[in-house]
C-alpha cells in the first residue's frame, strides 16, 4: 500500500528521533488520518510514522458510490438525458363471437417506439371455438411482414415461445399499430373466444 503523506511544519535536526508537523494525509494499513494529527517519529521495524494528539483517528473502509448504468447520465440535477427503456404497449382485449369474429388490435405510440416481442393469450368456450387467430401487423400504413397473407398471431405471441423476437419499423409518436385479425373457423351458437394483446419493445424516453 502507499504509505505517502504530507508533513507542514519544522523538520527538526538530524539528532532528533524524527520529524514535527501535521499530517494532511495519509493512507496505510491502519486507515486515513484526518487533520490535526502529530508525527513525532517512525517505527524502525514499519517504516510507518508514529502519530500522537488527536490522531490517529480511524476510519473504516472507503465506500465509492457507483451509479446504475440504467439512471444514465443528467444534463442537469433533475433533468434526465434520452434514454431507450423495454416497455409494452398495450393492444386490447376482445371477445370473438358468432356475431363478431373480425377485430383490428390497435396501439397508439406516445414516443418512438420499436416493436420486437408480440405477446397473445386467449381462453376458449365451447366446442366450436377451435379457430386460430390470424392478423396482418401495420407498423402505420406500412405491413410488417414478408408477404400479405395473414400469420398467426397466437403462435407468434405465444407467452411460452423461447426466441421468438420480431424487428419491426421504428414508429414515431402519434403512430397507430395494429393486428387486423380474423378467425381461421367461424363461431356458433354461443361459442366464444377471448383475446388479449400486448407488443413489447424499445422506446426513446
Amino acid at each position: 500500500m502507499s504509505r505517502h503523506f504530507e508533513v507542514i511544519g519544522d523538520v527538526m535536526g538530524e539528532d532528533d528521533d524524527g520529524v514535527q508537523g501535521d499530517v494532511m494525509g495519509y493512507a496505510g494499513p491502519m486507515g486515513d488520518y484526518e487533520g490535526g494529527a502529530q508525527v513525532v517519529g517512525y517505527d524502525q521495524h514499519t517504516g510507518y510514522p508514529i502519530v500522537v494528539g488527536k490522531g490517529p483517528r480511524r476510519r473504516g473502509p472507503r465506500v465509492e458510490l457507483v451509479k446504475p448504468g440504467w439512471r444514465g447520465s443528467q444534463i442537469a440535477p433533475g433533468v434526465i438525458a434520452p434514454d431507450q427503456g423495454l416497455l409494452p404497449l398495450p393492444m386490447g382485449n376482445f371477445t370473438f363471437n358468432a356475431t363478431t369474429q373480425i377485430f383490428t388490435f390497435q396501439g397508439q405510440v406516445q414516443k418512438p417506439f420499436r416493436g420486437e416481442r408480440l405477446l397473445v393469450t386467449s381462453v376458449r368456450a365451447g366446442t366450436t371455438a377451435v379457430g386460430r387467430i390470424l392478423g396482418q401487423i401495420f407498423v402505420g400504413s406500412d405491413l410488417a411482414a414478408l408477404d400479405v397473407p395473414p400469420v398467426d398471431i397466437e403462435q407468434i405471441g405465444n407467452p411460452q415461445a423461447f426466441g421468438v423476437r420480431l424487428t419491426m419499423k421504428p414508429a414515431q409518436p402519434g403512430v397507430f399499430i395494429r393486428i387486423v385479425c380474423s378467425l381461421s373457423s367461424a363461431l356458433t351458437t354461443t361459442d366464444t373466444i377471448f383475446a388479449s394483446v400486448q407488443l413489447l419493445g424499445r422506446n426513446i424516453h
